[in-house]
This record gives C-alpha cells, sequence and structure tokens, in this order.
C-alpha cells in the first residue's frame, strides 16, 4: 500500500512539475522566435551593405508578405531599408521585449487573458496616428510609427501568451480519439 502512495505522489508530482514547465517552454520558444524575427529585420540591411544579395533579398521577400515595405517609412542600416517599415519594426520589437519580461510581469502559466478593452485601447494610438497621417491633418514620423507599434506589439504578449499557453496543453492523442470517435459516429449514421 505504502508503494502505491509513494507511486501516486511521484506520478502527481510529475503531472505538477511537467505542467510548469510547458508554459516556461512556450514563453521560451515565443522569445526565441520573436527574438529571431526581430534579428533577421536588422539583419537584411546588413546582408545586402556586405553583397549577401540571395539571402537579402530571400529576407526582403518573406517580410513583404506582411509589410508594404515602402523606403520613405523604414528605418535604413548602412543606407539600406530594414526589411519592414518603422510601424512594423516597432510591432516586432514591442512583442520580442515584452516577451522578454512576461515572466516578471505575470505567471506563464496563467491562461486568462486581460479584458480585451485593454487590446483596443492598445489599437487607439496606432489607429490615431495612421488616420491623422492618412487625411493629411498632419505629417506623422518614423518615430511616432514606430512607438505606436511597439505600444501595441508590448501589449498583444498579453493576450498571444495566454492562448499559446493554453493551446499548449490539450492533450492531442485524446484529441485525436474523439475526433475519430466523432468521425466513425458520423460515417456509421450515414
Amino acid at each position: 500500500m505504502r508503494a502505491f502512495a509513494a507511486a501516486s505522489d511521484a506520478y502527481e508530482f510529475a503531472r505538477n512539475d511537467s505542467s510548469r514547465a510547458k508554459p516556461f517552454l512556450v514563453w521560451l520558444i515565443v522569445a526565441a522566435l520573436a527574438g529571431s524575427l526581430l534579428c533577421l529585420i536588422v539583419f537584411a540591411p546588413l546582408a545586402l551593405a556586405h553583397k549577401r544579395i540571395f539571402l537579402a533579398l530571400s529576407l526582403y521577400h518573406g517580410f513583404s508578405l506582411v509589410c508594404h515595405q515602402l523606403p520613405a517609412r523604414s528605418f535604413f542600416i548602412e543606407d539600406y531599408p530594414l526589411a519592414v517599415c518603422a510601424r512594423c519594426a516597432g510591432l516586432y520589437a514591442g512583442f520580442a521585449m515584452s516577451t522578454l519580461v512576461y515572466p516578471l510581469a505575470r505567471d506563464v502559466r496563467k491562461t486568462l487573458a486581460p479584458p480585451r478593452v485593454w487590446l483596443i485601447l492598445a489599437v487607439m494610438p496606432l489607429a490615431i496616428d495612421w488616420a491623422l497621417g492618412f487625411f493629411g491633418v498632419w505629417s506623422n514620423t518614423h518615430v511616432s510609427r514606430f512607438a505606436t507599434g511597439a505600444f501595441l506589439g508590448a501589449v498583444a504578449v498579453f493576450y498571444v501568451m495566454p492562448g499559446l499557453v493554453d493551446l499548449s496543453r490539450i492533450n492531442l492523442r485524446s484529441l485525436r480519439a474523439r475526433l475519430s470517435s466523432s468521425n466513425e459516429r458520423s460515417v456509421h449514421e450515414l
């Protein structure tokens, strides 16, 4: 009986320990990916400046799928624009920096996101900056674009991380079993 109790306790400890490790691993992966993307954004103009044409063009092309890359709205390194515009650079930088400090601000195991009103409020400075520039009320700058993007990127982490941690807790084996049993039932009903 004692052996069973000890084995049960060991199982519970291992299960609880892995439930602590998985959110940390998710955070670590997201932080590494965010940092890597930020490095690639900066690396594109450096590669172009050092005659690594294929690499640079591949990076620029990859980021062209998510950004307009207008040189007039981009920061430059060594006379070449970053792989994304100033606003997108702010989004990536804000997300990466906020991801790094996320465990200091919030327990990575928590999966409840803040109320959506905070996300909407974080979009407002970016939307106002864009709208004022679009309608010609004022000419926004690289700094205003970067700052509003960085603010939104920093706030977005508090919505993305809980969702990813929650997704990481899904037991794929039981999900597959449930899906296959529901598919079998629907086939038999036909």
